[in-house]
């Protein structure tokens, strides 16, 4: 989850504070632009990850896939085990609800873009064109899955702390090391916050490289690249 929070804002973030650069301006505009559309492609499938279901619905207990989905799957199958409470396994299909992409509109259009760009075996190219997905990319739509996704990791991490048959899911408390200290790990109830710490980290990511290597002007940026003429 955290590597999606930073992978999508490490890129709108980019587009921000290098949208004044045109790509036929010089080596750096040209650079940039790829750059950029390189990190949303990256986004999105580092997003759709997150909610994969694919394995889950297979092997949910040996799967290795980090999705929510198989953690999902994995919970319903510990519940199952300790013959949980009708309630308990309610809120867990509540839970597995919120991020069905068949219900949410965000979530499926992120799907759609990965099997497109993924090349994933599901694709169907008279699809290509569902919501203009092969012309533009809504930041809008990809932005509310994403945050979805987000709030879903922390009911979940709630969700475990509240049922007894799921506290193997919550981290270990943390082991002294050897010279005494102690690790500081964020807690998964703490999702929200990480999340936050890591949209603004990439944000300032981005405007220290705007400002390492083109300056805060277009003055600043010709003063220090060359010129670029295409042949």
């Amino acid at each position: 989850m955290i590597q999606a929070v930073q992978s999508f804002y490490l890129a709108k973030r980019s587009m921000h504070y290098f949208s004044d650069l045109l790509e036929a301006d010089d080596r750096v505009g040209m650079a940039i632009g790829n750059i950029n559309k390189r990190l949303l492609r990256l986004a999105v499938l580092d997003i759709a990850g997150l909610n994969d279901g694919g394995l889950a619905t297979k092997d949910p207990g040996d799967s290795r896939t980090a999705s929510l989905p198989a953690v999902h799957r994995r919970m319903m199958g510990r519940l199952t085990d300790a013959k949980a409470s009708a309630a308990e396994v309610a809120s867990l299909l509540a839970l597995q609800a919120d991020i069905n992409p068949g219900r949410h509109a965000p979530l499926l259009y992120v799907r759609h873009l990965r099997n497109k760009w993924a090349g994933h075996p599901s694709l169907d190219r008279r699809f290509d064109a569902w919501a203009s997905a092969d012309k533009e990319l809504s930041l809008a739509a990809v932005e509310a899955a994403l945050a979805r996704l987000v709030n879903n990791t922390h009911d979940t991490a709630e969700f475990a702390s509240s049922v007894p048959a799921l506290q193997d899911f919550l981290q270990p408390r943390a082991v002294p090391n050897s010279d005494g200290s102690i690790p500081m790990d964020f807690d998964l109830s703490s999702v929200i916050l990480l999340a936050g710490l890591m949209r603004d980290s990439a944000g300032y990511e981005a405007r220290a490289l705007r400002a390492q290597i083109t300056g805060a002007s277009r003055f600043e940026r010709s003063a220090h690249t060359e010129a670029y003429a295409p042949e």
